[in-house]
């Protein structure tokens, strides 16, 4: 069933109060982007590849993204578990070497699919890498009518920003609409968390960006404020709610609730689409597997720990924004403030890690994947400072710098071997 419009949303939720069914709680899928490239980090298409890897997983889709040289991988919803979350990231790394063995092939060339959050290679920001779907042109053609965007020393066109960044999304679904308000509302207050235990690469088209994490804040400017942190008045607390927010909006090009959603590309969303499941997108892919399903299984673990034991009021939005800005500019090296009083990101962090834990042992499972997360914040140092690191003390021109790099990152995902 399609929900076109508000209308259709309020006759959905009468009808499903009449005659009320429960899906299964916690079911997730995953929507990964990475870049394909050859061994000096020069951007490859991916377009003929795609074709070829449907045909051959049945677990997995695989589409285009905003760039050409973009990939993505979907995951279909499985109900969450510990061995659930290790089958996806075995299936995961299998499918990471058949995509580059698939570009040596089409190619002719050594190729890497990287896995850092955003490009870094200069010839990234190019008319040339906007990928041909439909959807792609017309966004890039869209985002064309705002400003530049300063990103290091160039002056960037905002319809190629969107070509240079790649994101993991996780999807969990709800068991019923008062759920998936609920779930949306606790996803939104642990944005900055998110933020801050994710950041990636800063190296973007040869240049090393401002922030630890400004690849959200990049995303902000080139959507013309369609991206970021919701533009929420109030915390949505029925699907209504959130309904209303959309069409608080002109839409871009979408002619349903389910098209509109998709328009604002915002760091939580809830999907219209049956059954109704929220969106967290706020985190840029990590390097390895192993980081990629730490991120997922502290996401879920949390969520859980604030569904089930959390009775504190949810605090403002104006907090949560602020507090997400320190975690773009500091990750874990800033200081948060709750209720007014500040609590360096660090402490906050480790409390946050301990009620992921207690979450995912309420879903009866056992924690495989948080030591990773533990250790960033234990360490204050993400993969986001590593590759920074390795940047700034390369020598050469750009793009020499840039082929090392892809290199060193390319043998950590090769052996899943986490940054830090």
């Amino acid at each position: 069933m399609e929900l076109k419009t508000i209308e259709d949303l309020k006759n959905y939720l009468r009808t499903w109060e009449k005659h009320r069914h429960h899906p299964k709680d916690y079911v997730f899928g995953l929507e990964l982007e990475g870049v394909l490239a050859d061994s000096e980090g020069n951007p490859l298409e991916t377009h003929e590849l795609i074709p070829i890897l449907n045909e051959t997983y049945q677990g997995f889709e695989f589409g285009e993204e905003a760039g050409a040289c973009q990939l993505e991988i979907r995951s279909f919803p499985r109900e969450y578990s510990t061995d659930a979350l290790r089958e996806t990231e075995e299936y995961l790394i299998d499918a990471i070497e058949d995509i580059v063995d698939l570009a040596k092939k089409i190619h002719g060339t050594e190729a890497i699919f990287l896995l850092i959050g955003s490009n870094p290679h200069p010839s990234a920001f190019s008319d040339k890498w906007i990928s041909r779907t439909e959807r792609a042109r017309r966004m890039a053609s869209w985002r064309s009518q705002f400003p530049p965007i300063k990103v290091g020393d160039k002056q960037i066109r905002p319809e190629h920003v969107a070509l240079c960044i790649q994101s993991i999304h996780l999807h969990i679904q709800g068991v019923s609409p008062y759920d998936v308000a609920d779930k949306y509302n606790r996803l939104l207050y642990t944005i900055p968390e998110h933020v801050a235990i994710s950041a990636n690469s800063p190296i973007m088209a040869g240049e090393i960006l401002d922030y630890v994490e400004s690849r959200l804040l990049l995303y902000e400017q080139a959507d013309g404020g369609n991206a970021g942190f919701p533009r929420l008045k109030k915390y949505p607390i029925s699907l209504l709610d959130y309904g209303e927010y959309l069409l608080s909006f002109q839409p871009i090009f979408a002619s349903s609730l389910a098209g509109m959603v998709k328009e604002r590309h915002e760091d939580a969303r809830i999907r219209f689409e049956i059954p109704f499941r929220v969106e967290n997108r706020v985190c840029p892919m990590q390097c390895t597997m192993k980081e990629n399903m730490a991120l997922i299984e502290f996401t879920i673990g949390r969520l859980k720990y604030a569904q089930r034991w959390s009775r504190q009021d949810f605090p403002s939005l104006k907090e949560i924004e602020i507090n997400r800005i320190e975690a773009i500019k500091k990750s874990i090296k800033g200081d948060f403030i709750w209720n007014g009083k500040s609590v360096s990101a660090r402490n906050y962090l480790m409390e946050s890690i301990e009620k992921a834990e207690k979450g995912i042992k309420t879903l009866d499972c056992r924690p495989r994947y948080l030591d990773i997360i533990k250790r960033r914040v234990q360490k204050r140092k993400t993969s986001g400072d590593v590759i920074r690191r390795w940047f700034e003390r390369s020598n050469g021109s750009t793009e020499e710098r840039v082929a090392n790099l892809v290199n060193k990152i390319w043998e950590h995902t090769k052996k899943n071997r986490p940054l830090v």
